[in-house]
């Protein structure tokens, strides 16, 4: 790539490149991702030596470049040592919290990230692969040759024409499928399953948890609703805190009160004052960012 940046690259580095590229689907995949890291500091603000490295790249001979190169790249390290390494693996898209996020990808599939959420997208003409690494998603794939896959540190799904959603948890993850199949394979596990539509399955790296029957209220959020029927307030409140910054907690004392509705998640202070007008509790608040749920 940094040959054929150069200004005095010719045909014949262009078609030594292509033939390159096919001679193998390992270097076609060097090459995209590559591509993908040249895009990104396309993206980087103005003063960042990258962006202007970049932009400039037309107008320098090759070792110009390459000269140039080693110091951007020893920029870059140092300031990923310094920042973290956040620097080097950015995602493509990430949610903050209590902001939820649609879009359709390049090949059509649908992609809802709930709160606090970090996926990335590894599409190329091999593979179909969404990377999630925190929070939850709903996907509505798109008709594709390719089989599409979701990986997490917990395994990875393969959906067969279908609608579902998976939540990472601290231990384990939660999918559902809602329409169609998926094929769950656990990371360190040799066995894998097929969930069908209507059921849902709790898993870890290394086997399966529990199943339960999925409800239609569970994708709720991607419409920014937040739908229960006689949950318990405590986890109610624990829901909701996710959609919260700071701390949001209920008393024990409240275990014993369920909660049943449908609540819009964008206004959660409004959710809260709501159940002070529902149910026998009260709100005790030392800032925007610490509400405590107390017995009324």
């Amino acid at each position: 790539m940094a040959r054929l940046w150069a200004d005095d690259a010719t045909d014949k580095d262009h078609a030594a490149c292509l033939a390159w590229r096919q001679t193998a689907p390992e270097h076609e995949q060097a090459w995209q991702q590559v591509s993908q890291l040249q895009q990104r500091f396309n993206q980087l603000p103005e003063p960042q030596i990258g962006s202007k490295l970049l932009r400039q790249r037309t107008q320098i001979s090759r070792r110009q470049f390459l000269s140039l190169g080693g110091l951007g790249l020893g920029v870059g390290l140092l300031s990923a040592g310094h920042l973290g390494s956040n620097y080097l693996y950015s995602t493509d898209y990430a949610t903050k919290t209590g902001e939820i996020q649609n879009t359709t990808l390049a090949d059509g599939t649908r992609l809802f990230l709930n709160t606090g959420s970090r996926v990335d997208i590894d599409f190329n003409q091999h593979k179909r692969e969404i990377l999630l690494h925190a929070g939850e998603i709903y996907i509505e794939t798109a008709p594709h040759p390719l089989p599409l896959t979701v990986i997490s540190r917990q395994g990875s799904l393969v959906p067969l024409g279908t609608r579902f959603s998976v939540r990472l948890l601290e231990q384990h993850a939660r999918l559902a499928v809602y329409e169609g199949r998926v094929q769950i394979q656990p990371a360190q596990s040799t066995e894998s399953r097929v969930i069908e539509s209507g059921l849902g399955a709790n898993f870890s790296r290394n086997g399966f948890l529990a199943d339960y029957a999925v409800n239609a209220s569970g994708m709720a959020w991607t419409a920014h609703k937040l739908a229960v029927a006689n949950m318990p307030l405590t986890e109610f409140i624990d829901e909701l805190s996710r959609y919260r910054s700071g701390r949001l907690r209920a008393s024990p004392e409240l275990a014993s009160l369920t909660v049943t509705g449908v609540f819009s998640l964008k206004d959660t202070d409004r959710v809260l004052a709501q159940l002070t007008d529902i149910l026998p509790v009260k709100l005790q608040s030392y800032s925007s960012f610490w509400v405590n749920v107390l017995p009324g």
